[in-house]
């Protein structure tokens, strides 16, 4: 995937960094952070951390949009095969957790789409 990126972002202003979701983000004052099928990987702590340093990386008026596998209200509608090292949570938690980092859209952080267990959610950082 890193190596796609940088064949389709050659010759455009755009930095990789590669590092584990529990280390320092790099330095900077981003307009918009993305996370696509990734962070629920992480343990629910961890994602709340992670949460506050995007927040923390965000520059006033910046987005952070999460497209990422959730835990559905309805058991029926999980269509991921989970292995050992996934950990999802549900969107009402991510909600909270993104609040709780000070990350809003308009009043709170909102969920922008949903399909079975997939969801896409949208933060921004007044």
């Amino acid at each position: 995937m890193l190596s796609a990126a940088r064949e389709m972002l050659a010759g455009k202003r755009a930095h990789f960094h590669v590092a584990r979701l529990e280390h320092p983000l790099p330095g900077g004052d981003f307009p918009l952070i993305t996370s696509a099928l990734t962070i629920h990987h992480l343990p629910a702590a961890q994602k709340q951390d992670l949460y506050g340093r995007i927040a923390d990386a965000l520059r006033p008026g910046g987005r952070f949009v999460l497209a990422d596998l959730v835990v559905p209200d309805d058991p029926a509608d999980v269509s991921s095969e989970l292995s050992e090292y996934d950990n999802p949570s549900t969107i009402g938690d991510q909600l909270d957790w993104l609040d709780q980092a000070g990350l809003q859209a308009g009043l709170q952080p909102h969920l922008c789409w949903t399909h079975l267990d997939l969801a896409v959610i949208a933060a921004d950082k007044p």
